[in-house]
């Protein structure tokens, strides 16, 4: 059982994945909180925290993908998706994964090449902050990955199932 061990190691990497980036949105919600004292009620609004979170919700958006897709919730249009079988729905995914593959890997591919010329460049914000940019952009190659492995063992465990004739099982 090689193929069950390299899957759940894929849904074990997703799912601390999803995990850490959950702290991104704490701390988005508390520095957004800091800010509206800030502005508010003592009248100095701070430079810093809109672009931060801008940056910090981009690593959230990133490594997001592979948990949503490890649970499975990304959206279907259920209205129709629902009505079939599931041994249909196996192969409904089998042949839309054509689709996933090609947009996750130009996704990839992309903003790895954004990536590494914003690393190369050493690019950084036109605010006063002057604050990198590439970390931001590096994280978003790194998040398509993990959402293209994710979508990769469950097309694995469509096909498994279309094969054996019953629903793939998921760590």
């Amino acid at each position: 059982m090689g193929i069950e061990r390299y899957l759940k190691y894929i849904d074990k990497t997703n799912l601390w994945a999803g995990r850490i980036a959950s702290y991104a949105i704490l701390y988005i919600m508390l520095t957004l909180c800091y800010e509206v004292v800030m502005r508010y009620i003592f009248n100095a609004p701070t430079i810093w925290v809109y672009e931060l979170n801008a940056y910090v919700f981009c690593f959230y958006v990133a490594f997001a993908g592979g948990y949503v897709a490890l649970f499975n919730a990304h959206i279907n249009v259920e209205i129709i998706y629902d009505k079939f079988k599931p041994k249909n729905k196996r192969l409904i995914n089998v042949l839309t994964s054509v689709c996933f593959f090609t947009v996750m890997l130009t996704l990839i591919w992309k903003s790895g090449y954004a990536a590494w010329e914003s690393w190369e460049a050493k690019e950084e914000s036109f605010s006063l902050l002057a604050s990198p940019i590439y970390p931001s952009k590096i994280v978003i190659p790194i998040g398509a990955f993990l959402f293209f492995l994710q979508g990769t063992a469950k097309f694995i465990r469509d096909v498994i199932a279309l094969i054996q004739g019953e629903p793939a099982t998921k760590a």
